[in-house]
């Protein structure tokens, strides 16, 4: 790991940043979660704009970032094993890795969550800390925003900013998700079929798309880790044939295969997304989206352009065949246009050039 070492051609200052990511699955295109599959992109994107990235996270990671391993393997898959039980001793650990080797770097970018909240208050990082907040904003963190303002946070979401800034955060901004357009193929003609990919859960209403594709007589997939197993049992098993099907936890390559044989994906969300990764991901592939309104979806998705909301559960079916009429083409062009990785990662790069002139630190330069 090393330290900042000068400025690039085009006149920015070469930034180099620690980053730190969840332990539940790997860093990867590939992993079943959104932060895990939002950040390979983003890192590469940061690397190719002169940002010198570390990333601390499970060592099965892929990432173009210089990785720093707290586990050899993600905890989801060691639990699995029997090799790990207790999420919050690995993430103690690799905190304890940021306090070390944190003062070397201009900036530490947490997608932690509040167990990270901390390293904003540590002398030697002279509040170069980011946190991006992935999850919904509920009630607690609100207060935790009111009691410390001046802590520098990045949303997901206006939906998500405006909560943190109504509690009180003077340091809040917003830096869309963003996905590399060129690793999801465009498919100009799909299938008269629906697609759901999500948890199998209550939360992100798999069982919603099933009553769609059942009350329209369209073919459904669905995908995804089963989370709770009574929810799967009673609401999705009992209909999976004739035209519905679950396919499990997909690759990215069979991700994109299905986004684009799909002629619209549904995100019946029963609560406030925070962004939806799935929803760029379908209009990277030219797919059109219908969504519950619930969280930033309705600022996420254009009406007419890339999708359809739905105030209510039973309103969805209704905007299927609309959303299936909607042209590809535009779709896919409003995805590039909005949320294309390489405007993320200028976001960010401009964000962090902004906190780390407000807290000027020299680190100390070693290696590891």
């Amino acid at each position: 790991m090393m330290a900042k070492t000068g400025c690039q051609r085009d006149g920015r200052p070469k930034l180099t940043v620690l980053h730190l990511a969840p332990l539940w699955f790997p860093i990867s295109a590939d992993a079943p979660g959104g932060i895990e599959t939002y950040l390979p992109a983003v890192l590469r994107a940061l690397e190719e704009l002169g940002c010198h990235n570390v990333l601390i996270a499970s060592g099965d990671s892929q990432t173009e970032a210089q990785l720093l391993s707290v586990v050899p393997v993600n905890l989801c898959q060691q639990m699995v094993y029997g090799t790990a039980s207790e999420y919050a001793y690995y993430e103690q650990h690799q905190l304890m890795l940021a306090l070390t080797c944190g003062i070397e770097f201009d900036l530490v970018h947490s997608h932690l969550g509040p167990s990270a909240y901390v390293l904003s208050a540590v002398a030697g990082l002279g509040g170069r800390v980011l946190h991006t907040h992935h999850n919904p904003v509920y009630q607690d963190l609100g207060w935790f925003v009111g009691k410390h303002p001046e802590m520098w946070f990045s949303a997901i979401s206006e939906f998500q900013a405006h909560k943190l800034r109504r509690q009180g955060a003077r340091r809040c901004r917003v830096v869309p998700n963003g996905i590399d357009l060129a690793a999801f193929r465009f498919a100009a003609h799909a299938q008269e079929a629906l697609f759901f990919l999500g948890r199998m859960e209550e939360e992100k209403g798999a069982d919603l798309a099933v009553q769609v594709a059942r009350s329209l007589d369209l073919p459904l997939t669905l995908a995804g880790p089963i989370i709770e197993d009574d929810f799967f049992q009673r609401r999705i098993e009992p209909f999976l044939g004739d035209g519905i099907e679950y396919v499990g936890v997909v690759d990215h390559a069979t991700k994109q295969e299905l986004f684009g044989r799909a002629g619209c994906v549904l995100m019946p969300s029963r609560v406030d997304e925070g962004f939806g990764m799935v929803s760029i991901e379908a209009m990277a592939c030219g797919t059109p989206v219908v969504a519950l309104a619930h969280g930033a979806l309705p600022e996420i998705i254009d009406l007419g352009v890339t999708g359809y909301v739905s105030q209510t559960e039973d309103g969805l079916a209704s905007l299927v065949p609309a959303a299936l009429g909607l042209d590809r083409h535009s779709v896919r062009e409003r995805a590039a246009e909005r949320f294309d990785v390489r405007r993320i990662a200028l976001a960010y790069l401009g964000l962090y050039e902004r906190i780390v002139s407000e807290a000027p630190l020299s680190p100390t330069v070693k290696s590891v």
